[in-house]
């Protein structure tokens, strides 16, 4: 890869880094959140439930950003906009405008994400996989860091607010990273960024009329919901066994930590394969396996496997998944309407899966049925992923 390339990874990097704080910065904080704006719990839920819907909701309008302002600019744009939301919340003293900020953040998320898919396909060509696997770290990263430090950074502020809002920071950065590419010139024998309405010609097909589309959104929405239900759950049901709650966070840590690695290690490893569906069946194996784990009353000892099984698998599912949209297109801009409408229906599932695990909770006095609820659809996604083997993948050109 040369000079040019890397620096349009690291730029992707870079703004990845932005995609998850505004949300999971808000759980360490919710309590201390709650008393001071005086929410109830069903309120409080909003900060983290509403970007996470508007993830699904606004995705579809990518196409629409892309076509008015062009790809590059469009992401510069959701950038300022998800900076602006967390900018907000160094003066959020009342309820509203904390849910304003969400909301604001999950539209910008929302749009970007698919995007950021698109300018891969349209750069990289054959490195895709990698530089998916880098977008991939970029975004577990920035969720590690904004939960481990949002504590930390409101103690040392002296408010929540502050700490809340020190994640602009990140969009700083992003929008640093991202201004070079709009005044970067194309190089010779390099295509230049495409114009409103390319790759939509006679060729191109909506992927909301492709059976395989509907497919990917359904293993999408099946892997978001897990891997969100195991991110709010798989801490309190270490405690169930014995854990205490700093070991329970500890065990959270390390699934989080052996994650990303599996995130930037797996789409390297398999960016040369004709087929990525194997490769799919076995990350969603690996991952119901990991979740039987959590859901047999196994002894204390079950967490750390738990650990390795479900980073390794859920690590794997979502660059994978990214992938998959790239191997079914041939522009980017196709690309991006892939991937919103993937994220569009996948996320509004993610947004329900944990909501139904806690019922089970609440219904049954333990987790075991939660987990068990995910086992089977960790089921439904090897299902979902022995279709996708019926079709080889694309090779790249």
């Amino acid at each position: 890869m040369g000079k040019a390339l890397w620096l349009l990874a690291l730029a992707v990097f870079v703004v990845s880094l932005d995609l998850r704080p505004p949300i999971t910065s808000i759980g360490p904080l919710v309590l201390t959140i709650q008393h001071a704006l005086h929410m109830n719990a069903a309120e409080v839920s909003l900060l983290t439930s509403i970007p996470v819907f508007c993830m699904g909701i606004f995705a579809p309008l990518t196409g629409a950003v892309a076509s008015r302002l062009g790809m590059n600019r469009a992401i510069l744009a959701c950038v300022a906009l998800v900076g602006a939301a967390t900018l907000v919340r160094f003066f959020a003293h009342a309820s509203w405008l904390l849910l304003v900020s969400a909301f604001a953040a999950g539209v910008g998320i929302a749009v970007c994400g698919p995007l950021l898919s698109g300018f891969i396909k349209h750069h990289f060509g054959d490195r895709a996989p990698s530089v998916i696997g880098l977008y991939s770290v970029g975004i577990g990263l920035g969720a590690l860091a904004s939960a481990a430090l949002s504590i930390p950074l409101a103690q040392a502020f002296g408010a929540w607010q502050a700490s809340l809002g020190a994640w602009t920071a990140l969009a700083v950065l992003g929008l640093a990273a991202w201004l070079p590419i709009l005044r970067r010139a194309p190089r010779a024998g390099e295509a230049p960024e495409q114009p409103p309405g390319a790759g939509q010609g006679a060729g191109s097909v909506s992927p909301w009329r492709s059976g395989r589309a509907w497919l990917l959104l359904a293993a999408f929405g099946l892997q978001s919901g897990i891997y969100y239900s195991t991110t709010t759950w798989l801490a309190p049901r270490a405690e169930e066994t014995g854990y205490s709650a700093s070991g329970a966070g500890v065990v959270l840590t390390v699934f989080a930590l052996i994650q990303m690695f599996a995130s930037l290690v797996l789409p390297m490893a398999m960016s040369r394969a004709q087929n990525r569906a194997p490769w799919l069946v076995a990350c969603a194996s690996f991952t119901a396996a990991g979740l039987i784990v959590c859901a047999l009353p196994l002894g204390a000892w079950s967490a750390w496997l738990a650990d390795a099984l479900l980073g390794v698998g859920l690590g794997g599912l979502f660059p994978i998944l990214l992938i998959l949209p790239l191997d079914e297109t041939t522009n980017g801009e196709d690309a991006s309407r892939w991937t919103a409408m993937m994220q569009c229906g996948g996320y509004i599932i993610s947004g329900v899966v944990p909501i139904l695990a806690g019922a089970i909770k609440d219904a049954t006095g333990n987790f075991a049925g939660s987990f068990w609820m995910l086992v089977a659809l960790a089921i439904l996604l090897v299902v979902c992923s022995l279709f996708l083997h019926k079709r080889r993948a694309k090779t790249w050109v």
